[in-house]
């Protein structure tokens, strides 16, 4: 292609024309997407700003109703707890007490409300009290709004951890049930204090949490096996608790005795075990205990302070009454006490299920640190109980890793539901 020629001319007509037209066409096309993708992310922007408002409002108003409701909304807002926090603060100068007051009015529970903050923001217990604290909340007004909201609930080891005194928390749940420190035994302002009126203990100021500690515990006795489960007990020198269900026979006053001469701790587990009786009703519930509480004194002068409910502090039986019931016997000074390791053996296991699920139970409660309640039974119908024990007992004295202890008068219980939950 020569110079001048008139394929030339065509060439450069080409370039011309490329230059003048494609190229801006080029860097328009690129203009205008940049341009877009800016505007998209100004209008995200602008969105996100106001989804925060409009959850704001929404959560200082009537319309977030239930708590499912709530909760909808919350998760939908994309918010942590911290911003939603500063949201409420910023856009209705609400405080972060004002905030839990306004959750606690809509019928979340301390415990929803506490799932869903260390779902949502993956933080711990102690950060979300600590969110609290910075936010205008004194560690005396949560805990008391949560002692009269739920008596407590799985905030006092949240609570006592972060330098509140066990005298503190106790002062504030006897606010709640309407007596003073001091008087953690008297009748006065309860709807069952004509009912046996000299049913009542003292309940200790302090209580002590110790760690890895095996507790074992026996419920349903005593029996026939309880000699033979003594007998271990004081082979290997160990102190268990007894959650009893007596009778006025002279083989179980003698049976009471025995158990109270080897230094063991006695708490009541009712005199008849009916579930459908004893959970009809508080006042029920409480003839049938002081009826056991007696039995036990006349055989050993013990005067029980802790029991354990039939079928644990919840089942189906006592859904409607476990509440009151609790509230009244904490009232009256007594503690009850669950388990954290079952052996099984009520519901018939056998030698090798429970060498196999006790050790390993209490070896996963140990590893974090946790205490174990080990639940067993010294009744009529339980006798692998006995053929486990001195086995279980060997191993786990000669690997010298546990401490063990019977439940003492200050012992901070293990629950399911109650001030300790």
């Amino acid at each position: 292609m020569r110079f001048g020629s008139v394929e030339f001319f065509k060439v450069l007509i080409k370039v011309v024309l490329a230059i003048f037209f494609f190229v801006p066409l080029a860097l328009a096309i690129v203009f205008g997407i940049f341009w877009a993708k800016q505007s998209g992310e100004l209008s995200d922007v602008k969105k996100e700003n106001e989804k925060l408002s409009a959850t704001a409002q929404i959560l200082t108003s009537e319309k977030a109703g239930t708590v499912e409701d709530f909760c909808a909304i919350f998760a939908q807002s994309g918010l942590s707890y911290t911003e939603l926090v500063k949201q409420l603060n910023e856009n209705k100068n609400i405080t972060a007490e004002s905030f839990y007051k306004l959750l606690s009015e809509s019928g979340l529970s301390d415990k929803d409300l506490l799932g869903l903050i260390v779902k949502k923001d993956e933080i711990g217990a102690e950060e979300f009290y600590e969110i609290l604290s910075q936010n205008g909340i004194s560690d005396k007004d949560l805990i008391s709004a949560i002692a009269k909201k739920n008596g407590g609930g799985n905030w006092y080891g949240i609570l006592s951890e972060l330098g509140l005194s066990d005298k503190e928390i106790v002062d504030y749940l006897n606010e709640k049930n309407g007596w003073t420190s001091g008087e953690t035994t008297s009748p006065a302002k309860s709807n069952y204090a004509d009912i046996h009126t000299d049913l009542t203990v003292d309940a200790p100021a302090n209580y002590v949490r110790e760690a890895n500690t095996v507790y074992l515990t026996f419920d349903d006795g005593p029996s026939d096996n309880t000699y033979s489960i003594l007998h271990y007990l004081r082979l290997y020198d160990i102190k268990a608790t007894f959650f009893v269900v007596p009778n006025r026979s002279e083989y179980c006053y003698t049976l009471l005795k025995a158990i109270a001469a080897d230094g063991h701790t006695i708490g009541i587990h009712t005199a008849s075990h009916k579930y459908n009786e004893i959970y009809a009703s508080v006042e029920n519930y409480l003839d049938d205990f002081y009826d056991a509480w007696n039995m036990v004194y006349e055989a050993t002068g013990i005067k029980c302070e802790i029991f354990r409910f039939p079928g644990g502090s919840v089942n189906d039986y006592n859904a409607k009454t476990r509440d009151d019931i609790i509230a009244e016997m904490s009232r009256r000074g007594f503690r009850h006490f669950d388990w954290s390791v079952d052996s099984g053996d009520a519901a018939g296991a056998s030698w090798t299920q429970m060498w196999n699920s006790v050790p390993t139970d209490i070896q996963a409660n140990y590893d974090k640190d946790f205490r174990s309640f080990v639940l067993m039974h010294d009744s009529d119908n339980t006798t692998n109980t006995v053929l486990v024990l001195g086995d279980l007992l060997n191993k786990f004295t000669s690997e010298g890793i546990y401490k063990f202890d019977k439940i003492n008068n200050d012992t901070q219980p293990v629950q399911f539901a109650g001030p300790f939950a």
